[in-house]
């Protein structure tokens, strides 16, 4: 037991001091940097000889890869229909609020210069009755509201015009995933006949290439439009200019 024990110790520390030696290595010189980083590469990485050695391996990597892609794919089609959805409703709503606004502020323009005509403050509209101060600032809020939705609708329409475009990226990218899986259907069929050639490899290889462009598509770090982005905030204060601006159209 003594003499497993004491085997066990050496092993480990011949493991440690191996280990120690590859570090120092790895840090102080460039070339062996150069070459443990080659021969990781070479064994983390399906590079064209790893290719040649395991083809059948190397298409069920591919094939995962581009099952995962479609996942991302159709995940981020989801969100961006939940998003459209949102959206489309925000659009609804703001044409609705200024449609009411325009109508309010019409008739309230008009009973302001009606009292300033007949000299008559305060007046009723709507059922409230008005100061002539407090005419002026629900004008003005009323112009600010409506002019704010008719905002929140140009943003809203341009986000919807957006999402299509990211829209047709997906469709793009579900196109290209397709179209890769049925070449890795070909390329398996090919094997069973066929030895691996150097064509075969550098087809094998382009596989490859195309999933990860797809993926890019599928991993995309552009979010959908979201409601929050398309917020617009209102100003409060009233200002004379911007009123007498206001009653003069």
């Amino acid at each position: 037991m003594l003499r497993r024990n004491g085997f066990i110790k050496i092993v480990v520390a011949i493991v440690l001091v191996c280990v120690a030696v590859v570090a120092i290595y790895y840090l102080t010189s460039d070339v062996g940097r150069t070459r443990i980083k080659t021969v990781g590469q070479q064994y983390a990485k399906w590079t064209p000889e790893n290719i040649a050695k395991d083809p059948e391996n190397y298409l069920n990597f591919c094939q995962e890869q581009s099952e995962a892609a479609l996942l991302k794919l159709k995940a981020s089609e989801i969100e961006i229909a939940q998003s459209r959805g949102a959206i489309e409703a925000m659009v609804t709503a703001a044409k609705n609020k200024v449609t009411a606004g325009e109508k309010g502020l019409t008739e309230l323009k008009a009973a302001y210069k009606q009292a300033e005509t007949d000299a008559k403050f305060p007046f009723v509209w709507n059922g409230k009755s008005y100061a002539q101060d407090a005419a002026k600032r629900d004008i003005v809020g009323l112009f600010r509201q409506v002019e704010s939705q008719k905002g929140v609708t140009a943003k809203a329409e341009a986000g919807l015009q957006r999402l299509d475009g990211q829209v047709s990226r997906i469709q793009e990218g579900r196109a290209k995933v397709q179209e890769q899986i049925q070449e890795i259907a070909t390329s398996r069929s090919m094997l069973k006949v066929n030895k691996i050639t150097d064509e075969l490899t550098q087809r094998l290889t382009s596989i490859g290439a195309a999933i990860q462009s797809t993926v890019g598509i599928a991993t995309d770090a552009s979010a959908p439009v979201s409601i929050d982005q398309l917020t617009e905030q209102q100003a409060t204060v009233v200002d004379d200019s911007e009123f007498k601006k206001i009653m003069g159209q």
